[in-house]
Order: C-alpha cells, then sequence, then structure tokens
C-alpha cells in the first residue's frame, strides 16, 4: 500500500509539476492564426517537455525508491529533487530562449542616430560598400542589404574616390559616390535637434550643416 501511494503520489506531482513546465517552455509559443494547421516547435517542444515530465516522475520515482525500505521522508526527497530537476530544466530552456528572442530581436532593430552619425537613410536597392580608401588599396568589405537604415556621418569630399562614412548593422562601413544616391534620407528619424541634410549629394556646398 505504501508503494501504490507513493507511486499515485508522483503520479500527481508530475502531472501539477508538469503543468508548470509547459508554461515556462511555452512562455514564447505565438499563435500565427491558423490553429493546428500551423506546426509551432515551440509548442510542440512545450507538450513533449509536459509529457515527459508526467512520464518521467513515477518512472523515476519507482526506480529511487523499490530497493530501499520506503519511508515518508525518502519519498519526499525523492520528489524534491524530481520537481527542482524537472523547474531548473525548464528554467534553463526559458533563458535559453529568452537569449534567442534577444538576439532576433537586436537583429531586427535598426541602427539609430548619436552625435557621430547623425543622419539617418535607408538603401532602396543592395549597395556594396568598401573599405576605407584613404588606408590603400580599395577592396570590396560587404553589401548593404536593400531596406536596410544606416545612420550617416559625413563624406571625404577631398579624397579620390569620394567616400561616405556611415553606421550600419554590419558597422562602420565606406560607401563610394556613384552608389550615394541608392541611399533616401528619413529627416524625421534624425538626431533629435539635428538639421537635416538637403540631399545625399554629401559633397554638395552646405549639404552636411555644421552643428
Amino acid at each position: 500500500m505504501k508503494r501504490l501511494a507513493a507511486l499515485a503520489l508522483f503520479v500527481i506531482a508530475g502531472c501539477v509539476t508538469a503543468i508548470a513546465v509547459v508554461r515556462i517552455v511555452g512562455a514564447f509559443v505565438h499563435n500565427p492564426g491558423c490553429g493546428l494547421d500551423c506546426a509551432s516547435p515551440d509548442l510542440s517542444a512545450a507538450l513533449l517537455s509536459g509529457f515527459v515530465t508526467v512520464l518521467a516522475f513515477p518512472i523515476i520515482g519507482y526506480i529511487f525508491t523499490r530497493r530501499e525500505r520506503l519511508t515518508a521522508r525518502r519519498a519526499l526527497v525523492v520528489l524534491v529533487a524530481l520537481v527542482v530537476a524537472a523547474i531548473l530544466a525548464a528554467t534553463c530552456r526559458y533563458v535559453f530562449e529568452l537569449h534567442s528572442q534577444y538576439i532576433e530581436a537586436e537583429a531586427a532593430r535598426p541602427v539609430q542616430p548619436d552625435f557621430d552619425f547623425m543622419y539617418m537613410a535607408i538603401a532602396t536597392r543592395d549597395v556594396q560598400t568598401y573599405t576605407n580608401a584613404e588606408n590603400g588599396v580599395l577592396k570590396p568589405q560587404s553589401v548593404v542589404p536593400q531596406w536596410q537604415r544606416c545612420v550617416i556621418d559625413g563624406a571625404s569630399c577631398d579624397k579620390q574616390p569620394r567616400q561616405a562614412h556611415m553606421f550600419c548593422k554590419s558597422g562602420v562601413v565606406y560607401v563610394n559616390e556613384p552608389d550615394w544616391k541608392a541611399f533616401s534620407l528619413i529627416p524625421k528619424e534624425n538626431l533629435k535637434d539635428s538639421i537635416p541634410m538637403k540631399s545625399m549629394n554629401l559633397c554638395a556646398p552646405g549639404n552636411i550643416p555644421d552643428q
């Protein structure tokens, strides 16, 4: 009877803990609006975690109590250990998922203007960037994808080739003059209180205001 009672206790505790595990693991589950027709890896992981928890509690509880004289204290110790292990595993999954969400959000967040790069612009097509011409041989560096925002510092108008100094998601980049027209200015997203540029003709007299 004691073992049957202990087994029942492990089953009940497993069901209760499974609810908590499903809530923790499924914290980032979102419904795309198409019901059960849409596959959701996060929902599947949450339900699987709950199912495994329900099964694991009585099985592991039985394994750890079958060869010893069963006492309430021993059953309680095993039960607490199982609850802590399940919640800890679910929490680790939650932290990992939270970190992934943060990385995705950071990747999607556009760059922000500051006192070094005050003027916001958006690429209307893919734009090839290059190394700084002042450092020697000009080499391709990266590509600014279409619709990505970049902030502009200024341009080296007294050098050849002329290059715009920008900051994009990939970091500091240099854009050659023929590609300046591929960017469209967004004055409303400039650094607060900065005087907007007139156009992407960065070397035109008076185009980049003195701040």
